[in-house]
């Protein structure tokens, strides 16, 4: 897939010239991926309506690489139980990935690329998922393979989103 970066480590940071690059791993490996280079072959638009926390719903048309696109970049195992999101500022949920699968990482919203209208250039949206925790300014992605006894929520940290995202 064109837009994916072998690299060692795991800072987006390293991909500085690409605002919209984060980073994916699953396992021992990891890669960086620029999804707007994804631009031309790998992307979908899709349309999510986002319930906010306030009762307040928004329906718009999101441009990014799908998620199920995102476990093949990783080779993700049968096993992946769950999707963990975060954001540049340490914000991150943990969702089961069947939650996910119909999710993209975007980086356009209704045609406009998020870098150059928000202050965040990367977001996740899925579905089945509460606006709240649909994460902006991505960073890391981590596929999981948690025991069916496990806690998610043990995975997040909830109570950092940056206040400048709208």
């Amino acid at each position: 897939m064109d837009g994916v970066v072998v690299f060692d480590g795991d800072d987006p940071n390293e991909l500085a010239d690409a605002p919209t690059s984060f980073v994916i791993g699953s396992g021992g490996e990891r890669r960086a991926v620029d999804a707007a280079a994804c631009a031309d072959r790998s992307t979908v638009t899709r349309e999510y309506t986002i319930r906010c926390a306030t009762g307040e719903r928004t329906t718009a048309s999101w441009t990014g690489v799908p998620v199920t696109d995102l476990l093949d970049i990783v080779d993700a195992p049968a096993e992946t139980t769950h999707f963990r999101v975060e954001s540049e500022d340490g914000y991150a949920i943990c969702v089961p990935v069947a939650d996910a699968l119909d999710g993209v990482v975007a980086f356009e919203g209704d045609g406009e690329q998020l870098r150059e209208t928000r202050p965040y250039a990367l977001r996740f949206l899925a579905g089945d998922i509460d606006g709240e925790r649909l994460v902006k300014g991505i960073h890391r992605i981590d596929l999981l393979s948690l025991p069916a006894d496990a806690d998610p929520d043990r995975y997040e940290t909830v109570t950092l989103d940056n206040p400048e995202y709208e």
